[in-house]
């Protein structure tokens, strides 16, 4: 018999779970069955939390395999510290029970945990956070700071210096609209595009994504802030007219989302990544995370925005009842016609024109080539990501005119979109130029940092679709992805008949691989593939092997630049090559 404890969290909001905070552990079992040892667990839980004088709140189980479980209940926004604790001393009773072992002395236990709920507990939050519910107030917090009202209506607070609610001015505060934009490909491109519009009808937007936090123009410092975090930094800032946040499924999954209200959201795709973290074993368990953005929506009928080319959101969204708008680069999709006879709102492509129907009222908003991120329609999912941002800004009220002047300003460019489906002509390297003088002296290069199967195969998609003379491709992969996943991405990469393959280290992201160890797989996809030696190589940096490619590279070529690490020093490096004479 084998009981493993993978992770215990605690959620300060919406979660794949519940609207409210709580805990939840991720557990793997084998030898002895799972509704044993959940039930044991159930057991050990309410005794503790009979113990602590805590109400006895629905207990939440969610099997994620034949051999696995998520445990999870709510507890009260101050507690969640406490709640964690209890629940991992919860298990750790129930793995001694089920093992025949002496568990660790009960009073013990509950001594500790009285301790850390006094030394915890914020009664003045509570009373402001009932408050803000009845007056409609959105209230944020973390450890150290609480905020009430959003943006431009926000004001905060420290947590050790709390008002009561009779000393807060209610009537100074309120909220502004907020957007939740998640999926597996595309939230990035997709909130900047929507930002894009919020700037263009004249607002201050407030954007988070895995990249920075950024309000207007202004970035607010760099790095992954597409979790709770992220949302309370651009929704605490007074300058914040209108919020755009990227919930990706790691966020969701550690804390849950940061916001409990929301005007609209949408779901890009969904396709198998990071599978086996946090209790997600199956496409369908991610789909169910990617649902989440759904309970913010529920407060006030928000519009949840479909792609209806994406099979699995198709079959999760017949359960649902909750106003929905699919978008589809394909016209006669099945989807968009019946939602149409319903007199749901879709957007489509037809001829090259996008359009967005609802009531029967057509309207046209622009064409495909007048948007520069699609590369004149060559990059299809960025089609994609351009109907899902129009069918979000029409249900949040943005004009036509509006909609379709942000979007042909919209650059695919490294000022716009770093990082995200670039396409760039820079001249060739002195060294690199013929002498032929008719011949344009410069190559392409793509940039997208791409980090899955799913959006490798969009990017070599519009590869193929674009002129070159010959490919070359550098491609890191972080150590997280399995070697099936790693040799996958590494066949749809080679599906472009690259002319030179680099693979290069990315030593901050092996988790817990060792330094060659992706190189190698890599490599030996390739030679199965029939990829000479000469045309394999490897480096000890992301930028040492961009500037290698670029050695290489003729008038005409074409470079894949995908997954990498040293983002802004490869992005640096290549426009220092754009200065080149």
């Amino acid at each position: 018999m084998k009981l493993t404890l993978e992770s215990c969290r605690r959620l300060t909001g919406p979660s794949l779970y519940f609207q409210n905070p709580g805990t939840v552990l991720d557990v793997f079992v084998s030898g002895v069955r799972l509704e044993d040892v959940v039930a044991c667990w159930q057991e050990e839980v309410n005794k503790l939390r009979e113990a602590v004088s805590w109400k006895l709140s629905p207990l939440h189980v969610r099997e994620t395999h034949p051999q696995g479980a998520s445990l999870a209940f709510n507890a009260s926004m101050d507690l969640v510290y406490s709640a964690s604790e209890l629940n991992e001393a919860a298990w750790n009773n129930s793995v001694a029970r089920l093992y025949g072992e002496v568990p660790e002395d009960f009073d013990g236990i509950v001594s500790k945990l009285k301790a850390q709920i006094e030394q915890e507990s914020n009664p003045v939050l509570l009373k402001l956070n009932e408050a803000a519910n009845k007056k409609g107030i959105q209230l944020l917090s973390d450890d150290e700071t609480l905020t009430l009202g959003l943006g431009v209506g926000s004001q905060s607070w420290s947590l050790r210096e709390l008002p009561s609610p009779d000393e807060v001015d209610w009537n100074a505060l309120h909220n502004i609209p907020v957007t939740l934009i998640t999926g597996t490909n595309g939230k990035s491109t997709s909130g900047r595009m929507l930002a894009a519009i919020v700037s263009a009808d004249g607002k201050t937007p407030g954007l988070t994504s895995t990249d920075c936090i950024q309000v207007g123009t202004d970035i607010l410092d760099t790095g992954d802030y597409s979790g709770p975090g992220g949302a309370l930094a651009v929704l605490s800032d007074k300058r914040v007219e209108f919020g755009v946040l990227e919930s990706a499924r790691g966020g969701i999954l550690r804390r849950g989302l940061g916001v409990t209200q929301a005007q609209a959201g949408i779901i890009t795709n969904v396709a198998e990544e990071h599978l086996g973290e946090y209790g997600v074993r199956s496409l369908a368990d991610l789909i169910d995370v990617k649902f989440t953005i759904l309970r913010p929506l529920e407060i006030f009928g928000g519009m949840l925005v479909l792609n209806a080319d994406d099979e699995g959101l198709v079959e999760y969204a017949k359960n649902l009842n909750h106003p929905l708008c699919w978008f589809s680069l394909e016209k006669d999709s099945h989807i968009l016609y019946e939602h149409r006879k319903q007199g749901g709102p879709i957007c489509y492509v037809e001829q090259g024109k996008i359009y967005f129907l609802h009531h029967d009222s057509v309207q046209f908003i622009l064409n495909v080539n007048e948007i520069p991120i699609t590369l004149n329609g060559a990059a299809r999912y960025n089609v994609a990501n351009s109907l899902g941002v129009i069918a979000l800004a029409k249900n949040l009220g943005f004009s036509n005119e509006v909609i379709a002047g942000a979007l042909k300003s919209f650059q695919g460019d490294l000022k716009d979109n770093p990082g995200r489906g670039n396409y760039l002509t820079l001249p060739l390297p002195k060294p690199n130029r013929s002498q032929n003088s008719t011949e344009e002296q410069s190559f392409q290069v793509l940039i997208d940092f791409a980090h899955n199967a799913h959006g490798l195969s969009a990017i070599c998609e519009t590869l193929i679709r674009l002129p070159a003379k010959r490919r070359l491709v550098v491609a890191g992969h972080v150590g997280s992805h399995s070697d099936e996943e790693i040799r996958e991405m590494t066949r749809v990469v080679a599906k472009i008949k690259p002319e030179y393959f680099y693979s290069p280290e990315m030593l901050d992201y092996l988790r817990g691989r060792k330094a060659g160890e992706i190189s190698k797989l890599v490599f030996d996809e390739l030679r199965q593939l029939g990829y000479a030696e000469e045309k394999l190589s490897t480096a000890n940096t992301c930028l040492e092997a961009v500037k290698s490619a670029v050695e290489h590279v003729q008038a005409g070529d074409l470079l894949m630049l995908v997954g990498l690490d040293e983002r802004k020093e490869t992005l640096a490096y290549l426009e220092e090559l754009k200065l080149q004479i």
